[in-house]
């Protein structure tokens, strides 16, 4: 009888840890999606994971600590009075001690707080390591642009060694060097390696403990650096003050130091004007804020992943090149009329390389200092091209007629449709710049045509009028006017006419 009585026993015991807990004492949170929602997968540094990782709700668990009077200091431990962001533990050890804090810890205080009817979570193998998760994160990355890192200067004082460090090979300590500054991720990869910790817990570890140690500072939770929406509330500051990174105003674009290498004319940029255009060194800078050719030479180098200047700089889908910034402005709707049908066989804008390689040599020679320096400001008022605001001998309108038949002719308003053309390109700084030269706006009409022609020949030209043999890839006269006409309203959402309105450009015979 004793013997079955203690079976009993056990088998009682047994059976109230698969019994799923009460709906009264069990954190209700599935089926969401959220910028909290953390994949715990530890074990995977040591070896394939034998079960699915563990999908995590941070917030939930902070906000139920913070109802008990408990901290983070629950889950976390501390260094040097920083918390460490890893879970129950300083660092990896092995398989075995990771592996029993994750489930003594967890499992412990899931029953504890089930026996004290609290809320709690699951304690079954099952529960937590799901295949098919209800639970999945939806974080967005932050932007530490250019106004978010003008407040953290402020906030800080100008201590930049808050934030950014090098490091020293013999003492093994953290250094600080006044201008020599870098992006975290010069050192800090996507994954952690030689006991450099990844990107991802750098940024938590600096940003959180930041944070919790400072009155008034920003947020803790998970939701107020990864939600979308939290994220919209962030405070910007207009025009912020400019980074000193001992940065030049102006430099060129080469691959060698000696200029006279060089087999194009050389670039003149303008870095201070670009830094005012885009949110953030790293976008055209990488991990780190070298100087272009450092990686990228005419031969390509191992550190730039053999990629060569040219193609860093004229690839069409690299995220930090040239040509590839500069599409995505003529993805601007008052840029769009004109872009979408100036596209030569290749697919791609035509653009005249002078517009970029408009230094010679000789001009470089020319303007050399005493020392032997190139003023390179003195280079861009000699270089630089005026654009033509002015087009002469332009009509007011044209009287497009040559294949009415059906309909009236057409009264085309040209000379108020440049004049909408010029003043877009007033206004903007970068199509200044490419579209000087004369009568360079007519090209988006007038294709294949000179732009130094002040009287482009007609589009029957080309484009032969109904009943003549057309020539191959070359549309009627008929098909070219329409192509060109509605190709360019849609593209800047004009909707009248519509393509299909005959009668809004044409008066029916």
């Amino acid at each position: 009888m004793k013997t079955k009585k203690s079976a009993v026993i056990l088998t009682s015991a047994l059976l109230m840890l698969f019994i799923p807990y009460s709906f009264n004492n069990a954190i209700s949170d599935t089926g969401r999606s959220g910028p909290d929602v953390l994949l715990i997968d530890a074990m995977k540094v040591f070896q394939e994971l034998e079960r699915p990782g563990v999908m995590f709700p941070h917030d939930l668990h902070t906000k139920e600590l913070e109802n008990r009077g408990n901290d983070c200091s629950v889950c976390h431990l501390s260094e040097d009075g920083n918390l460490v962001m890893k879970f129950a533990r300083l660092k990896d050890i092995d398989k075995e001690v990771t592996l029993d804090i994750y489930h003594g810890k967890c499992i412990t205080c899931h029953e504890e707080s089930y026996e004290a009817n609290l809320s709690t979570g699951p304690v079954e193998c099952g529960e937590c390591h799901v295949v098919e998760p209800k639970l999945t994160a939806s974080q967005k990355l932050p932007s530490f642009d250019a106004s978010l890192h003008y407040r953290h200067i402020k906030a800080g004082k100008d201590a930049c060694d808050n934030c950014h460090h090098g490091y020293n090979e013999e003492t093994q300590q953290k250094i600080y060097t006044k201008g020599e500054e870098e992006s975290c991720r010069t050192c800090h990869g996507p994954e952690t390696e030689n006991e450099v910790v990844s990107y991802r817990l750098a940024a938590h570890q600096a940003c959180v403990n930041c944070h919790q140690n400072t009155a008034d500072s920003g947020p803790i939770a998970c939701s107020g650096c990864h939600d979308a929406a939290e994220l919209d509330k962030i405070e910007v500051v207009e025009n912020p003050p400019r980074l000193d990174r001992n940065q030049p105003d102006s430099t060129f674009l080469k691959s060698f130091a000696n200029m006279d290498t060089l087999m194009m004319d050389a670039v003149p940029f303008n870095h201070r004007v670009h830094e005012n255009s885009v949110s953030s060194c790293r976008t055209c800078h990488h991990e780190n804020l070298d100087k272009c050719e450092k990686c990228h030479s005419l031969t390509g180098k191992k550190e730039g992943n053999f990629i060569t200047l040219p193609q860093a700089m004229h690839d069409e889908k690299s995220q930090h090149g040239c040509v590839a910034c500069h599409a995505q402005e003529l993805q601007e709707q008052n840029c769009r009329g004109c872009h979408v049908l100036v596209v030569n066989e290749f697919g791609r804008d035509t653009q005249d390389c002078k517009n970029c390689h408009s230094v010679s040599l000789e001009l470089i020679s020319s303007l050399k200092n005493d020392q032997g320096e190139v003023d390179i400001a003195r280079i861009e008022a000699k270089a630089a091209r005026e654009t033509r605001t002015i087009l002469k001998d332009v009509p007011e309108k044209i009287d497009i007629g040559t294949i009415s038949e059906e309909y009236e002719a057409v009264f085309f308003p040209h000379r108020s449709i440049i004049d909408a053309l010029m003043k877009g390109i007033e206004g903007n700084r970068l199509a200044k710049h490419f579209h000087q030269g004369d009568n360079i706006v007519c090209a988006s009409c007038h294709h294949n045509s000179s732009d130094e022609l002040l009287k482009p020949p007609n589009c029957s030209s080309c484009h032969l009028t109904s009943g003549g043999k057309e020539a191959v890839n070359i549309p009627g006269l008929k098909e070219a006017y329409h192509q060109q006409c509605f190709r360019c309203h849609d593209a800047m959402s004009i909707k009248e006419p519509a393509s299909t309105d005959c009668i809004g450009c044409h008066e029916q015979k």
